[in-house]
């Protein structure tokens, strides 16, 4: 019997449509919730473009929130 560790290794990933489709729709989501939360905090600080110091301010929250 081979090693558990080899056998892992070997041993192919799959994801039927359905998890890929809803996986892929959660993703959008975060991404679309990240980019609404930038642009509040860059709206308040008077800011018309969205940097990458407001991506870092929200995400600690948003992904205790996902």
């Amino acid at each position: 019997q081979p090693a558990a560790e080899t056998s892992r290794r070997n041993r192919s990933t799959s994801a039927n449509a359905s998890a890929l489709q809803v996986s892929c729709e959660l993703l959008r989501m975060f991404v679309a919730e990240a980019v609404q939360r930038c642009a509040v905090i860059a709206e308040a600080e008077g800011a018309t473009t969205i940097e990458p110091t407001h991506l870092e301010r929200v995400l600690p929250q948003l992904l205790l929130d996902f």
